[in-house]
């Protein structure tokens, strides 16, 4: 399950990465291994070929990995980096129900980002740590000044 921080509950201990194309470029990319070939595929509708090219699905040609799209690369740097704090704000719907499905990984947004699909979260805020299993109970907490 993830965890989600909004704007004034990222502890301080913790890194906070918000230039997600480059935090995959630099560290991530080293990392993967056949579990990235999943996450490629639901949101990119791409093949990877190896850790550093995948196959487009405009045209089959193939491509240096750093063509992915910033969804995916945050998606990926969430499943590879669960220590670290990722922030959504430039992922779309579909990146965002892989995210919200993931076993672990941090993720942080100033407002309301929320895949449909979610089941259960756990939120972080001033109040510390609890679970959220409904979509409208999430919006209400992002929404909240605590």
């Amino acid at each position: 399950m993830i965890t989600v921080y909004k704007k004034g509950s990222v502890p301080k201990t913790r890194e906070l990465v918000t230039l997600n194309d480059i935090y995959f470029n630099q560290s991530t990319v080293s990392l993967l291994d056949e579990r990235a070939a999943a996450i490629i595929s639901a949101i990119d509708s791409s093949e990877m070929l190896s850790r550093f090219f995948i196959r487009s699905r405009f045209d089959g040609m193939t491509l240096n990995i750093d063509k992915l799209s910033t969804g995916c690369k945050t998606a990926l740097n969430i499943l590879y980096n669960p220590e670290k704090i990722f922030d959504i704000r430039e992922c779309g719907d579909n990146a965002l129900d892989v995210i919200y499905a993931l076993p672990q990984g941090n993720v942080y947004c100033a407002y309301p980002m929320i895949s449909f699909d979610m089941v259960r979260v756990a939120v972080a805020d001033r109040k510390g740590i609890r679970e959220i299993d409904s979509y409208e109970e999430l919006k209400a907490w992002w929404q909240d000044g605590n």
